[in-house]
Formats: structure tokens, sequence, C-alpha cells
């Protein structure tokens, strides 16, 4: 019983090799001996099947098992040290952090809680003395009187 060119193109597609070129005793190689048209496509599809693998076997790996596993073990060292150097850098980071927010919160650059001391107060002289004089004021309880004693 043969099988017609549509249901062997469509098998093309799933064939072996072997197959492809007409060889064994399954429906799909006694029809690819006969039709030449079918024979045709399983002829580009192997000369495509041969490119793809001539062009996969110049990928190959450039290196052997050990290179590889050695580069593996180095890379994987290297994300160990990464991951080791965030858990120290990463407290830190947010330590500077709130730091940073702090000092900016404060126009003054004073941490928050410091007591601050205001600005001394002024004192206006009440009495101008001579450069060689000294003079002494006492205050009283009135507000009012003040005794000025110069000596």
């Amino acid at each position: 019983m043969a099988i017609e060119c549509k249901t062997a193109l469509e098998r093309l597609l799933e064939a072996d090799p072997a197959e492809l070129r007409g060889e064994g005793y399954s429906e799909l190689a006694d029809h690819l001996r006969e039709c030449e048209r079918c024979i045709a496509v399983a002829g580009r599809l192997l000369a495509g099947q041969q490119e793809l693998a001539a062009e996969l076997g110049e990928l190959g790996p450039r290196a052997g098992v050990g290179a590889a596993l050695s580069k593996a073990r180095a890379r994987s060292r290297q994300v160990a040290r990464r991951r080791n150097a965030w858990r120290v850098a990463a407290p830190l980071a947010a330590a500077a952090a709130v730091a940073a927010v702090l000092l900016v919160a404060s126009p003054n650059g004073q941490m928050p809680g410091e007591i601050v001391p205001g600005p001394a107060a002024r004192i206006e002289p009440v009495v101008e003395v001579a450069v060689a004089q000294n003079v002494m004021v006492f205050e009283t309880q009135d507000q009012s009187a003040k005794v000025i004693w110069f000596y």
C-alpha cells in the first residue's frame, strides 16, 4: 500500500536520515524510491541537516571539561565574594543614609536631641568710662535704680 505525496511530505519532517535517503523498508522509503519530487525534497532536507551539523560542530566547546569546571569554580567564588561584600556594604550604606537624613533634616548641622545653647545676650554698657578708670554697677531690688561706683 503506497502513500500519497502529501502524506510523504508531512512524514519527511519527522523521518530519520536513513529514511530520507530511501533506505529501509518503510512506506516512506518505498515512496521516496519511486517519487522524484519527494526524493528532491528529502535531498534538500538532508543537505540542510548536514549544513546545520557542520555549523554546530564549529560552535562546539573551545575548552575541555577540566577548564570549564575550573572556570565555573572561579566564577562561583567571584559570586560568593560579591555576595559577602553586599552583606558588609548594605548595612554601612543604610547607616550612611540615616546619618545623611539626620544631618540634612537639621539646617544648622546639630544632631536631634542635642542641647544647643542660644546666642549670648549682648550687654549694653550702662555708663561710659574713661580709659584709665574702673566702674562697678550694683543692681538693686528696684529695677529703676542702680548704684554706680567709680574707682
